[in-house]
């Protein structure tokens, strides 16, 4: 007789920076997921999830999920114990770092890092406890241009001004399909809604790209533009403001310096001279400046495609420039700055300090490319390990990334990790980069840890918090993501895993004390380690993060402020409103507390761009550009059935203007071809494309025989990245260009 047991759980979806409000329903006696819901009663995401919610009912239970650690034997693995898996990652660990220096190992964590909160605090400790500066992420391909800016022009990385979505009357959204992506570094549940509503309310909303997107098609009014060229079309929108005497400091007035390098920096781009090379009349430029300086408030929101071209830091800069000159920073119903509700930072609260900016501190070994908020670019980290020499990368370790697909130039990575003495990764399966693996540790299931979207909070465009309690413990045997961490580190220093925790807790809750709620500084260290109790693991630091939080209780200094147990209180989630004004001069962080609005670190790409730009306006090459599917996110969700069903989604979207110059019909087989590599995918032509411009899905290519994920070979797709040259980048961030990237297509002949 089959017997169940039902029950429901109030989670947020772990599958990207959205976190929705979810409704689980769990069979416990079957230690399965039957059903995900929207939660209606969630205050911020009001009932909206998107097909990727879903999913954690197949990837809870999928078969090609590890549940034991694997070591190499061979061209294969097999399953070890847990205690055999930590000694053999430290005693390995050490052994590299006692022969070859601390810098012989670097240490990548991937995407879904950011959506496991008990990943992302206890990775971080087993990364500092490394010593190395050879860190890296995939943030350094699509967001340290944005972390850059921001730090050069508010004084630190995450002091980033969010679209006030839910009162903004004009948005002008760049480079980025929010519809899709569900908001990429500006969380907002149930966007599409959020954006369909400016419309509703008499606002107007514009999108500019050079494809009519999901947004484009719920957009009153569509721009295409040329792939890279964003910088060409916001210097002659400053020109336009400038020039009409539109500039309206409003809430940054005497808040700001360097407005007139600005300004004359833009004047040698009027909208006449730009048109050519971004593609837009001069008059639809003007119109598009005018608008945002004349609206009742308004905001531009630039996202992936802004960041990953040629000039990535400067459309970001500008993005920032253009909303502080038309008045709509630190306003309501333009850009607000991220506050109470949230927990303090963590990873990235890493802040302009003594007039030392956190970018550039340091530099790769070759190629000498700049560390930004303590990482390194992807674009070193073949070189690091290939290239002999003192503080050569002998081992390496990847948590929750697959850097093979996600990735430029794959098969200079692959030569990469055939050549490490150890390579340790932290992950759910055997996939393009953790078959190189020497040793690979699993981790419990999204739903057998408690739930805390920590990382989401810097970029949340309404004060909210939620914890959700665990559906289930983890399989039997198996420890918790904290106590591998903490194992592996207490087995490097010989000690007990109690001690690494408390010192770890300790660390934390001394820095919520020193940099949390002006409240908190004056409260005993002793006094604060009392109250957060002794249960060891991330909760106990979920507690410190929002106790030092701008609503915390500053460890019982303000009685009314939030603890986790008054979180806990409402499991549906907390929503305190929208983001407040008036922060911009509690926010920044430069050395003279003012907005730069031409950083001589940026500015110093002018002549480049002028460059570009007379280069721009000479017809070239066919331009590729990436695509996300509302289905998809990156490389690690391809195992799922659920979602990579259906048609085939990794094509290449042509114009048919462009396929009939080529004699390419619709489903036709092409070879797009770069300076390092060729790939064959399906034809789909489609008049959404701007003429000129090829778009082709990034993160697909599961081709490997050596991998254990059934369902992704099924539906391999093509990896676009593997193309792409690692070395050609965006200068300030040393950032690898991956749009804009010049191909040729052809038709492969049978």
């Amino acid at each position: 007789m089959t017997t169940t047991d039902l029950r429901q759980h109030l989670r947020s979806c772990p599958f990207c920076e959205a976190a929705c409000g979810t409704l689980v329903t769990a069979d416990h006696a079957a230690r399965t997921i039957t059903d995900v819901r929207g939660d209606p009663q969630d205050p911020f995401s009001c009932g909206f999830i998107c097909p990727k919610a879903y999913a954690l009912t197949e990837l809870h239970s999928d078969p090609d999920r590890l549940r034991q650690p694997l070591m190499r034997r061979g061209r294969d693995f097999e399953e070890i114990g847990w205690d055999a898996a930590m000694d053999l990652a430290a005693e390995r660990i050490s052994d590299i770092q006692k022969r070859h220096g601390t810098q012989s190992i670097a240490y990548y964590f991937g995407n879904p890092t950011g959506h496991k909160a008990p990943l992302l605090l206890y990775g971080r400790l087993l990364m500092a406890s490394l010593g190395s500066a050879q860190v890296y992420s995939p943030g350094t391909l699509d967001q340290i241009p944005k972390f850059v800016s921001a730090a050069y022009m508010f004084g630190g990385p995450t002091i980033q001004p969010l679209v006030d979505l839910d009162r903004v009357e004009h948005l002008i959204i760049i480079g980025n399909n929010p519809v899709v992506s569900q908001g990429s570094m500006l969380v907002a549940p149930g966007i599409k809604r959020r954006i369909e509503a400016i419309r509703a309310r008499g606002g107007k909303v514009v999108v500019i790209d050079p494809r009519r997107t999901e947004t484009a098609a719920i957009a009153d009014r569509f721009v295409p533009i040329r792939p890279g060229t964003d910088v060409f079309l916001l210097l002659a929108m400053i020109n336009v403001i400038a020039r009409d005497g539109l500039i309206r400091l409003r809430a940054a007035e005497g808040l700001v310096k360097n407005l007139d390098t600005l300004l004359a920096i833009a004047t040698d781009f009027p909208p006449e001279r730009v048109a050519a090379g971004c593609g837009i009349s001069a008059d639809i430029i003007e119109s598009l400046a005018r608008d945002l300086a004349n609206a009742p408030s308004g905001a531009i929101y630039g996202r992936t495609g802004t960041c990953t071209q040629r000039f990535g830091t400067a459309t970001s800069w500008l993005i920032d420039v253009l909303n502080t000159i038309t008045g709509n920073l630190d306003r309501a119903g333009g850009n607000l700055f991220s506050g109470g509700g949230i927990p303090m930072g963590m990873l990235f609260e890493d802040n302009c300090k003594d007039g030392v900016f956190p970018v550039g501190r340091w530099h790769s070994r070759v190629g000498h490319l700049p560390e930004a908020i303590g990482m390194l670019p992807t674009a070193a980290l073949a070189d690091e390990i290939l290239v002999p020499g003192e503080g050569q990368v002998r081992g390496l370790i990847t948590q929750a990334g697959n850097l093979m697909l996600s990735n430029p130039n794959s098969s200079k990575l692959a030569r990469a990790f055939e050549g490490l003495e150890f390579m340790l990764s932290f992950d759910i399966y055997v996939n393009e980069t953790t078959r190189y693996a020497d040793l690979i540790i699993p981790g419990p299931s999204y739903a057998e840890h408690s739930d805390f979207a920590a990382v989401t909070a810097y970029e949340s465009m309404h004060k909210f918090v939620k914890w959700g309690e665990p559906v289930f413990d983890p399989e039997p045997g198996m420890p918790h993501d904290w106590e591998i961490f903490t194992g592996i580190v207490a087995r490097m220093r010989s000690t007990s895993v109690a001690e690494v925790e408390e010192q770890y807790m300790a660390e934390i809750l001394a820095r919520a004390l020193a940099e949390g709620r002006l409240e908190a500084r004056d409260v005993p260290f002793e006094e604060a380690r009392r109250l957060i109790g002794n249960e060891p693991g991330p909760d106990r630091l979920f507690d410190i993060l929002i106790r030092g939080g701008p609503e915390g209780d500053a460890f019982g200094r303000v009685p009314d402020g939030l603890t986790l147990e008054r979180v806990k209180a409402f499991p549906h989630g907390l929503d305190l409103g929208s983001l407040d004004e008036n922060m911009l001069a509690k926010v920044l962080r430069t050395p003279d507390r003012l907005v730069d609005l031409a950083p001589p670190q940026i500015t110093s790409e002018v002549p480049r761009i002028v460059a570009a730009l007379e280069e721009a306006a000479v017809p070239g090459s066919l331009l590729m550009i990436g695509r996300r599917d509302i289905r998809s996110k990156n490389a690690w969700m391809h195992n799922v059935h659920l979602l990579v069903k259906g048609k085939e989604r990794c094509t290449a979207l042509i114009h048919p203007q462009d396929a009939a110059e080529r004699g390419i019909l619709d489903g036709a087989l092409i070879r797009v071809s770069t300076t390092i590599g060729a790939i064959d995918l399906p034809a789909h032509l489609s008049d959404e494309m701007l003429p000129g411009v090829v778009s082709i899905p990034h993160g697909w290519g599961h081709r490997d025989a050596l991998t254990r994920q059934g369902v992704a070979n099924a539906h391999p797709g093509t990896n676009a990245n593997s193309i792409i040259d690692q070395a050609v980048l965006d200068l300030p961030s040393a950032t690898t260009v991956l749009n804009g990237v010049p191909v040729t297509i052809a038709l492969v002949m049978a």
